[in-house]
């Protein structure tokens, strides 16, 4: 019996001087754990020693030659999107009412200081067949409201002797026979006037002495956005479910090498700088306490939760 309990004793020892240091090991990591050592790692490592360009190309390739996770992520999406879109459907008040008059006013200024705009764009922009065709069709209806209002051949036959039935068909028929003659010339007069019209109008958007009148419509523009109910400025759903559609279908179809590239791009960019190159990240939890206990607070969970599933 003695044996049994001296056996028993020497075991719970033995437990003892084993496990008791592992658990206020365990327990002095987890209280103690804190972000900055790998705040301080992270921010010194070059991008591409945390994440090397190949890993990221092995990543996509994985990624999206996984088609079941993309069937599954179309339908987390979907579903996400829908309880949203019901939720602002039903929101009434407007961008401006969310955002406050302050912030409102803000955005206001700043959008009327937006008064100058690139040469190229507008140019690209105005010379476009959707705009030139504009250009034409304004003009067009435009010279022959002109001579529909003027009516320069019905006051000239008014002015005549003739009987009026007879005058009123020849008004008709004089009418009739300069839209056939009048409708070509214009048109061809317009084929190279529009351009000379973009032109124009291209130098009165660059002109610095209508910046304030188009910075007053920017501020005109913007204000019409904010002043919208949220869920007048949704897509509607079937052009939402679209989108969807058309998003993941890309997905699906599209090549890891076609990011090649963007990847080679951002790495000939970024691959050798560090985070700490664009932004001072311990100046920034310096100045927030309450950011850094946040960060602590999360690494020690995590901290917690690796010690959990490796006891």
């Amino acid at each position: 019996m003695m044996n049994l309990v001296a056996f028993l004793a020497l075991g719970a020892t033995t437990v003892q001087a084993f496990v008791t240091p592992n658990i206020q090991r365990s327990f002095i990591t987890v209280r103690e754990a804190s972000s900055r050592p790998a705040i301080d790692w992270v921010k010194q490592e070059p991008l591409d020693s945390l994440l090397p360009k190949d890993d990221v190309r092995a990543i996509i390739s994985e990624l999206l030659s996984d088609k079941a996770l993309i069937d599954d992520s179309e339908g987390l999406v979907s579903r996400n999107w829908d309880s949203l879109e019901a939720k602002l459907r039903n929101e009434t008040r407007s961008v401006q009412e969310f955002l406050g008059t302050d912030t409102t006013d803000r955005i206001l200024d700043a959008v009327s200081s937006l008064n100058s705009y690139d040469p190229q764009a507008v140019q690209a922009f105005l010379s476009s067949d959707a705009i030139t065709n504009l250009f034409s069709r304004v003009l067009y209806d435009g010279i022959f409201e002109f001579f529909q209002k003027i009516d320069v051949f019905g006051q000239i036959v008014n002015g005549l002797p003739i009987i009026g039935p007879i005058r009123k068909q020849i008004v008709q028929e004089t009418k009739k026979q300069l839209d056939r003659s009048l409708g070509p010339l214009v048109q061809n007069f317009l084929a190279t006037y529009t351009k000379i019209a973009v032109k124009q109008a291209s130098e009165y958007v660059l002109s610095p002495s209508n910046a304030k009148a188009f910075g007053g419509a920017n501020v005109k523009l913007a204000s019409s956005i904010l002043e919208r109910p949220v869920n007048s400025l949704l897509p509607s759903s079937d052009m939402s479910k679209e989108l969807q559609t058309s998003l993941f279908e890309y997905l699906r179809t599209v090549e890891p090498k076609d990011f090649d590239e963007y990847i080679e791009f951002a790495y000939d960019y970024a691959g050798d700088k560090a985070l700490d190159r664009l932004v001072d990240v311990n100046r920034v939890v310096d100045a927030s306490p309450t950011l850094e206990k946040t960060l602590d607070r999360l690494w020690t969970r995590g901290v917690e939760a690796q010690e959990n599933s490796s006891a």
